[in-house]
């Protein structure tokens, strides 16, 4: 492990975020918010820091092997999340350090989970600084999960590679920038066309920015304790549907589509239509249970559709308290969240590419048994998927399952009750935010003992870099010459 190169980059990374972290200060200064103070000292500290790492390792060789590559990722986002919490904490917006970090690494993961209550009385500073947390957390997953996981053969992350152009196999760094490019612009225009469209409907503009970075992020942090019930307005809530069915769906069919201008890239994924067909399953099911249980009509039809494309792309918005509906919704809801959207999207969860290999691969097995010497093969798409990407999604699936029991366990040492425990595992391992129990959507995380808030900070940090990027670190042949 070389680790002059792997400074150096932290130290450009360091600066980036410090400059950054000029926005919010501007917008505290312009609004008189007593966080002004806070948001300078910690910009001028992380941009000092990151310049003398600049300097003294600015003569490191760059081209990055895999093993480097794996640290420098799980090393980067942990420092920019504890960054990320000192205006948080030097603020005083909480006296908890540990709730400051708990809140950037939600943010920064784009789980959405928080621990703040008063959003509306916040200052203009710090609710734009969550936001940006979550769509910088955003973009840094579209370029990790679309430039460098293919290639580490990651739970099946390489079944898209071939959507993405500027990415090379041989090594992590000639063509990323190119990607990244392509990445920023997609991101960039969507976000933008996003906040235009929530203030045309009627949003305030302040907002409407806001929103739009968590709404691309798939991140789910508002600027209300009430979500989006605060606005009361199905047509705000239809542009956040749309939104949010954008960041779910693979940047790079975005990106195909807008240079081509055919929609057929979008008809032809078959991750796609598997995606939009499980969506569709689930505000059918939910929208029956709730008919049946004496909601009304068009009541369920809002709710059930806005709670199925938050939770389902992993985002977290609430119109309403789920928790609340009948026991079947539950099982529909705890199922998407578990699946979560597209790979080289926005979103969290296990990814829908990797649930249609898992089913795909189960009724192979099944029809095996009924044709033992009948030569089959699985394919998604025109894509045949090789016996390695079986394996290493089969192997992502049932790690996603032990971490979440894992996590739920650990939870349950701290007194939690098993909903809590296992609602709070489950919302963070998939970056979905809000949970069930005592950390549904109309609580915060705020109430946990410490212990099990750096737990679920580790569980987040877990699901959004699927896992094996992380694990990987604790084995002793990875640390190996």
């Amino acid at each position: 492990m070389r680790f002059p190169p792997l400074l150096y980059i932290l130290g450009w990374l360091m600066m980036g975020f410090g400059a950054v972290m000029t926005v919010p200060t501007f917008v505290a200064w312009g609004y008189h918010d007593v966080e002004v103070q806070a948001f300078f000292q910690t910009s001028v500290l992380v941009m000092f820091v990151g310049v003398l790492l600049i300097l003294m390792n600015r003569d490191s060789n760059l081209t990055l092997t895999h093993k480097e590559g794996f640290f420098l990722t799980v090393l980067s986002w942990t420092l920019l999340s504890v960054i990320g919490a000192l205006p948080f904490y030097l603020s005083g917006v909480t006296t908890s350090f540990v709730n400051a970090l708990f809140e950037a690494t939600s943010g920064l993961t784009t789980t959405g989970a928080t621990v703040f209550k008063g959003l509306e009385h916040m200052g203009h500073g710090v609710l734009l600084w969550r936001a940006m947390l979550q769509w910088l957390g955003g973009m840094g997953i579209l370029v990790f999960a679309v430039a460098i996981l293919p290639f580490m053969g990651v739970g099946g992350m390489q079944l898209y590679r071939s959507e993405m152009p500027g990415v090379t196999k041989d090594k992590l760094q000639p063509r990323l920038k190119e990607t990244a490019q392509v990445l920023w612009v997609v991101y960039t225009l969507f976000t933008g066309l996003c906040a235009l469209a929530y203030w045309l409907a009627g949003m305030p503009m302040f907002e409407a920015v806001c929103h739009s970075m968590t709404t691309l992020a798939t991140g789910g942090f508002a600027t209300h304790d009430q979500s989006f019930l605060a606005y009361n307005s199905p047509l705000i809530e239809s542009v956040a549907m749309f939104f949010m069915l954008a960041g779910g769906i693979n940047f790079a069919l975005h990106y195909k589509v807008l240079i081509s201008g055919r929609i057929g890239f979008l008809r032809s994924n078959e991750e796609l239509r598997w995606f939009g067909g499980m969506f569709l399953v689930a505000v059918g099911l939910i929208f029956l249970s709730l008919v049946m249980h004496d909601y009304p009509a068009m009541e369920a039809v809002r709710v059930g559709l806005f709670q199925v494309v938050s939770l389902m792309t992993t985002t977290g918005y609430t119109t309403t308290d789920y928790t609340l509906w009948p026991v079947m919704t539950m099982f529909i809801l705890m199922s998407i969240m578990f699946i979560g959207a597209c790979s080289g999207s926005t979103t969290g969860g296990m990814k829908v590419m990797r649930a249609l290999v898992v089913i795909k691969h189960s009724f192979l097995e099944l029809r095996r048994l009924v044709h033992p010497h009948g030569v089959v093969h699985l394919k998604i798409g025109q894509q045949t998927i090789t016996p390695q990407v079986i394996q290493s999604v089969w192997a992502f699936v049932g790690l996603y399952v032990f971490t979440i029991m894992s996590v739920a366990m650990v939870l349950s040492a701290f007194d939690l009750d098993f909903e809590t425990a296992f609602g709070a595992a489950l919302a963070t391992t998939t970056n979905v935010g809000p949970g069930f129990g005592d950390v549904g959507p109309a609580s915060t995380f705020v109430g946990l003992p410490a212990g099990a808030k750096l737990t679920l900070c580790v569980a987040m940090l877990l699901g959004r870099l699927e896992l094996f990027t992380v694990l990987v670190l604790f084995t002793p042949g990875f640390w190996r010459r």
